[in-house]
């Protein structure tokens, strides 16, 4: 028995088996997965691997590498929640993420990291029972299925050279090379909007393919389709309802999925969105959001930099993050660049200054501060039920991040910027080294006007022993339920501090290995 996934759109030539749907539909199942992400791919893959048969569902589309043309103004919409337009609700922070099969893996830079052993050691004494011994089992494991492996020298740009070489000249010691998971990469520069070359190994063209081309494998994908009711009682559930939603966002078909067991891995917002309209774990669901606030810094150079040209996130400084056993907050410094039109949209001007701006787009090196801060927001519902991110950085977090913005700075300073560009609005522009510390003193006093990303929301559905804090337990069981499942960085105690994706598969994996190990207890079978 083979997979096959079934979608709304008219897709011909596709590599996986696929049928539009002409009708509502009703399913049976031991496990119905949501979302299809770097949590959802890894457990529908596992869990059908051992036998039960799964329904994954997934609200955006399925879409290939020849979908995938390298168009700003086509790819965003096409594979960005809500086509980009994701924000807090005061609107200073833009939030990231994937919306087609395969998730926010489909739309990242690649970038791998297992969870640094001092985070591991602090959820350990929040409870969560998971070993390190079974993080590095579950990480090797990932690892060799993606392809993570470490970038050579030959394949980083002058973006990425550059940020080596102002940690040099800072005399910086811990600064290195990511590890990304692609084989063959073109280099194009162009990761966030899809792999037209599917070389990037993500959830789509590894764990979801394998699951729909093995022939012992009971895998049925369903996209563009919400999950809406979660139908339950006596803290048992019974399964789900949703609509199948054209590209207007109207309802066309209905979907029910009776299942054995529900898992929610639909991202920290999302998941936090499912369980607070459903009324589970009411009061602490959405609680604890943590966000990696991301602010960029620009230099200016008279020659040619030409960041958007090769691997945009290969370099990172870690002197003053958890990955050099920093415990509390800190921060990376990560090299990073936009494809034009995003941009253009995170560093706002007036059309004047944004035709200079654009018209300078080859002369600019590229950093940002990834920093791990403390769990500061809220994902609450509103009355029409669309979910609502609250979030502001403390003093912590501002100070991290005048911190690092300082540190970008000089290093762009120290090798000939002409001027340096920020993301502060009352201090945009930087003519001389003299003036960082007028960034930092505004960064930290005043962060109304500092705008930021983020492509890492985690928290919201805490993982724990203390169940009046804490939504599941260790095993990713949410309290006071049998076969209930929440299972994506969502479940994160802390903020991790370092890009996510390579913890939330192997925290999925070994979710997937303890579900199969308890599923008569879970399914009431035998």
């Amino acid at each position: 028995m083979t997979g096959i996934i079934r979608g709304l759109e008219e897709l011909p030539g596709r590599m996986e088996p696929y049928e539009r749907l002409t009708d509502d539909v009703v399913e049976e199942c031991d496990v119905c997965v949501i979302g299809s992400g770097a949590a959802g791919a890894v457990l529908a893959n596992k869990l059908a691997h051992a036998g039960r048969s799964v329904v994954l569902l997934e609200r955006g589309g399925y879409y290939e590498g020849e979908d995938m043309n390298q168009r700003d103004e086509d790819m965003v919409p096409l594979l960005w929640k809500n086509g980009g337009i994701n924000f807090t609700d005061d609107l200073r922070i833009a939030i990231g993420q994937g919306c087609c099969l395969g998730g926010s893996t489909v739309i990242n830079d690649a970038v791998c990291f297992p969870i640094p052993e001092i985070v591991a050691d602090q959820w350990t004494g929040l409870g969560v029972e998971i070993s390190m011994l079974e993080w590095s089992d579950a990480i090797k494991e990932v690892s060799d299925q993606i392809h993570v492996t470490p970038l050579a020298e030959s394949e980083l740009n002058r973006n990425s050279r550059m940020l080596r070489t102002g940690c040099e000249l800072l005399g910086f010691k811990n600064h290195s090379m990511n590890s990304r998971n692609c084989i063959g990469c073109m280099q194009c520069g162009l990761c966030h909007l899809g792999c037209h070359y599917e070389t990037k190994q993500d959830m789509r063209v590894t764990y979801i393919h394998r699951a729909l081309s093995d022939p012992g494998s009971d895998v049925r994908v369903y996209v563009n389709c919400t999950a809406g009711r979660i139908t339950h009682a006596d803290g048992v559930v019974d399964g789900v309802e949703g609509s199948f939603l054209d590209s207007s966002g109207r309802s066309v078909y209905k979907i029910k999925v009776n299942a054995r067991a529900l898992v929610l891995s639909a991202g920290s917002i999302a998941s936090s969105q499912m369980l607070i309209s459903n009324s589970i774990a009411p009061g602490v669901a959405g609680r604890g959001l943590a966000l990696h606030p991301f602010p960029c810094i620009l230099g200016e150079f008279q020659f040619e930099v030409r960041g958007n040209q090769g691997i945009p996130m290969a370099y990172a400084l870690h002197d003053f993050g958890v990955t050099n056993g920093v415990a509390d907050g800190g921060f990376l410094v990560e090299g990073i660049y936009l494809p034009p039109l995003q941009f253009a949209m995170y560093f706002p001007e007036t059309d004047l200054q944004k035709l200079e701006l654009m018209r300078r787009y080859d002369h600019y090196a590229m950093a940002g501060v990834l920093v791990r801060d403390d769990q500061n927001g809220i994902v609450s519902v509103t009355d029409s039920g669309s979910a609502r991110v609250s979030y502001s950085p403390g003093a912590k977090e501002l100070d991290s991040m005048a911190r690092g913005a300082a540190v970008i700075a000089k290093m762009w300073f120290a090798q000939g910027a002409t001027r340096v560009i920020t993301s502060h609005l009352a201090k945009r522009v930087l003519n001389r080294v003299e003036e960082i510390g007028d960034l930092e003193r505004a960064i930290r006093n005043d962060p109304k006007n500092l705008l930021l990303g983020s492509a890492h929301p985690q928290g919201g559905n805490r993982m724990g022993s203390d169940r009046s804090r804490c939504v599941v337990d260790s095993d990713c069981r949410v309290y006071g339920f049998r076969n209930l499942f929440v299972c994506d960085a969502s479940v994160f105690p802390t903020a991790l501090g370092v890009n996510p994706q390579l913890t939330v598969m192997s925290l999925a994996t070994i979710t997937a290995e303890r579900l199969t190990e308890k599923w008569k207890d879970i399914s009431h079978e035998g």
